[in-house]
């Protein structure tokens, strides 16, 4: 049932990203929130879920999107899930400066793949940062939010 929820998020989050992101863009940096789903369901659920979940919703979004090279997104959500993921039991995923540097690392590994594959690489400086602070406030403030309502919780993972 937790899977299928997480599909739906997943889902939820393309369908957000491909048609009203632009309402949030500021001088035409938009959050990621493929990744902040992303990144909270490796916190709740762990890598295996995470790196399954990220390599579908990239692939989509690899299809979606002609533009790009077919499976440079699906290799960068990926490698996000399984990292992220791996992050919750090495350091302390509920604070939400961890939550934050996490997102924020999390968009610029996406960007840098996804730049280098589509060989413009120095728009990694000029979107990528910007999308990545955006992504870590916007999801931290989400995360803040939701756990205040006692609707997402991370459980500590640190040994």
């Amino acid at each position: 049932m937790i899977i299928a929820r997480n599909i739906l998020f997943i889902c939820l989050a393309l369908l957000l990203q491909a048609s009203w992101i632009d309402i949030f863009a500021i001088y035409g940096i938009a959050p990621d929130i493929v990744i902040i789903i992303l990144v909270f369901i490796a916190f709740t659920r762990g890598q295996i879920e995470a790196t399954a979940l990220g390599f579908i919703s990239g692939l989509l979004i690899d299809i979606y999107d002609p533009g790009s090279r077919l499976g440079t997104n699906a290799l960068a959500n990926s490698l996000i899930g399984f990292f992220a993921g791996y992050s919750r039991v090495s350091i302390a995923a509920e604070a939400l400066r961890a939550q934050a540097a996490i997102l924020f690392l999390a968009t610029l590994l996406h960007d840098i793949i996804f730049f280098f594959f589509i060989l413009q690489p120095l728009k990694i400086l000029s979107v990528g940062l910007g999308t990545g602070l955006y992504t870590a406030a916007l999801g931290t403030a989400l995360s803040s939010i939701l756990t205040h309502l006692s609707l997402f919780n991370i459980e500590s993972h640190a040994e």
